[in-house]
């Protein structure tokens, strides 16, 4: 029997789980729509949440008032990508599903590379599979920005790891166009950037102004929401006045637990301890590439992104932004 290759057991790996969710998501959907044909199925699949969100922002743009102008929180890059590639809006969802899990493929596909240079090729190998099967690796294949912008967070770093700085500086200002953890991008290409030129300031070139593309990436965000609504910053108001989140870390917590204590299965489990847990799970894996002295760059985005990710007044979406802390699926081996 032939020997199976590292980039067959990736892509085996990937497809495999990609299967899985999509095959859960459309018998679910399926048994909810009783005679609707397979079209139809795909075209409601993981429609929820978030991903109602970016359909209407890319079927219709965003509002300056109403119910809709609230959705100015959310970050254009991917609703923009679903427009440019969806011509009958009927069928917006299948676009969206499209999208995400191509980027999350091409994700997975540099992970393994970015893995097979700082190691070699068993522990990318493995780095894959733990990142295809991850317990909410399910938002790779789902209609919301998981899948895109860790595509554009890995291959950033990657590039940025090889030296090609113009490919690591276009990649992360796109990045800072998905999600607002775009912009940690920007300190960790810097130390990236100083730890290349071994921390000598009289070999630092022009080149490391790309650098700073992530800020280009959010001032364009910025002028998004003053031209929509008028001022740049109304995303801030919006999220605390509709999705009430503000900067509060301890209220976070404080809202988990008593999610813990007051609220029944599922609830308590998917809002009170999980969140809990994978937060306990991503300081446990930062703390490890510290005391493994992971490159000096991944160190600093995985305790940027634990700190962004904890750093509001509700935790609930805390396991799925701590997927983006790709570093921890290079850890899995020490």
């Amino acid at each position: 029997m032939k020997k199976v290759s590292p980039i067959q057991a990736v892509i085996i790996a990937v497809v495999s789980a990609k299967i899985l969710v999509l095959s859960i998501g459309y018998a679910i959907t399926s048994l909810s729509m009783w005679s609707s044909g397979p079209v139809d199925v795909f075209n409601q699949l993981f429609l929820r949440w978030d991903a109602t969100h970016y359909l209407n922002i890319a079927i219709n743009g965003y509002a300056s008032t109403g119910k809709d102008a609230d959705l100015i929180v959310f970050f254009p890059l991917y609703p923009w990508l679903i427009k440019a590639v969806t011509l009958n809006a009927a069928f917006a969802n299948i676009k969206a599903l499209i999208i995400a899990n191509i980027a999350s493929i091409i994700a997975s596909i540099y992970l393994y590379k970015l893995a097979k240079l700082e190691f070699n090729e068993s522990v990318a190998v493995m780095a894959v599979v733990f990142f295809s099967f991850f317990p909410v690796a399910y938002f790779l294949s789902v209609p919301y920005t998981e899948g895109l912008f860790l595509t554009l967070a890995i291959t950033c770093f990657y590039y940025a790891r090889v030296g090609k700085w113009r490919f690591a500086g276009g990649l992360a200002f796109l990045a800072a166009l998905t999600r607002l953890s775009g912009l940690l991008l920007l300190p960790m290409l810097l130390v990236e950037y100083f730890h290349q030129v071994g921390w000598k300031p009289l070999r630092i070139r022009a080149n490391v102004c790309l650098s700073f593309f992530p800020v280009a990436g959010f001032l364009v965000y910025l002028g998004l929401n003053t031209a929509i609504t008028g001022a740049p910053f109304t995303f801030v108001t919006a999220e605390a006045t509709n999705w009430y989140i503000t900067f509060d870390p301890q209220l976070g917590f404080d809202n988990s637990m008593f999610w813990i204590d007051h609220k029944l299965f599922p609830e308590n489990i998917t809002v009170g301890y999980a969140p809990i847990i994978f937060v306990a799970f991503g300081a446990v894996m930062t703390g490890i590439a510290l005391w493994k002295r992971l490159r000096p760059a991944y160190v600093v985005y995985m305790i940027l992104t634990l700190g962004l990710t904890t750093s509001t007044s509700l935790w609930v979406s805390a396991p799925r932004y701590l997927l983006a802390m790709f570093p921890i699926f290079l850890c899995w081996h020490y």
